[in-house]
């Protein structure tokens, strides 16, 4: 019997010990869907824009990308204060397996062109978005049917 127990306490001590494999994939690519953008002045210099956006589709650098597939609303708002610009907001990505996906935006810049800069992060989900970390940087704008989102980043899949 307690050959047994040693049997099966070193079958349990290998399984905890075992490495826990993860696989970090690109999420390189561009998001394209329609966005409102609503400026509300408070003065000359500073201004509070709501800003909401639906993408369509992704196209991914990486087709293991787990944003390939996904569609969804983004919201938020921006502040532009004497120029400088920050804010935040959260997007509901579903992919194409039917999972969640749970992200959050930074703002930190404007390009000189006007579109909008900044950095992601992944917040959780359901299904492998529940495991899923990583994040990156955004280039986002356009108005529109013609917006779009140009995202570069490293996704975790633990």
């Amino acid at each position: 019997m307690s050959h047994i127990r040693i049997s099966a306490s070193a079958a349990v001590f290998a399984l905890l010990a075992s490495p826990v494999f993860s696989e970090t994939v690109s999420a390189n690519g561009t998001g394209y869907g329609t966005t409102t953008a609503t400026p509300m002045p408070v003065s000359d210099s500073l201004v509070i824009v709501h800003a909401t956006s639906m993408y369509e589709r992704f196209e991914t650098e990486n087709p293991d990308n787990p944003f390939a597939a996904a569609s969804g609303p983004c919201f938020g708002a921006v502040l532009i204060d004497k120029g400088a610009v920050s804010g935040e907001g959260l997007c509901h990505y579903t992919d194409g397996d039917g999972d969640v996906a749970v992200v959050k935006w930074m703002a930190t810049g404007m390009s000189a062109d006007g579109r909008t800069l900044g950095d992601w992060m992944v917040q959780g989900g359901t299904g492998k978005w529940a495991s899923i970390s990583g994040g990156g940087n955004f280039d986002a704008g356009g108005e529109g049917a013609d917006y779009t989102n140009m995202v570069t980043g490293d996704l975790t899949m633990n």
